[in-house]
């Protein structure tokens, strides 16, 4: 894999650890599992953020994944969505729909 392709998985790493030593405590046992769960969502970051058109295959099983290993994370994504310091571009009412359109048999939050 050559180092350009490399370059936004290092960025959703540093988002997921960003968003992990900001969004929980203390406990490293609650931020590992964080951050489990927010890798398996970081490839839904373009349609969350309005950039793609339709979420991915991955998104969507990133998503499923997520929501059986700590919902609560991403829902914590969600609530600070707007925080300066995460950096992220994520559009709600996109968010909202995610489930649906991944056919996800849970809501976000």
């Amino acid at each position: 894999m050559d180092s350009n392709a490399c370059l936004p998985h290092l960025l959703v790493l540093a988002i997921t650890l960003v968003l992990v030593s900001h969004a929980m405590g203390d406990s490293a046992q609650d931020k590992q599992k964080c951050a489990e769960s927010l890798t398996a969502v970081a490839t839904c970051l373009p349609y969350l953020g309005a950039d793609a058109k339709a979420p991915t295959a991955d998104c969507c099983s990133g998503l499923t994944q997520a929501m059986k290993i700590n919902k609560k994370c991403v829902c914590l994504i969600l609530k600070d969505r707007d925080d300066p310091d995460l950096g992220l571009k994520i559009n709600i009412t996109i968010a909202v729909g995610l489930p649906s359109l991944c056919k996800t048999p849970d809501n976000l939050c």
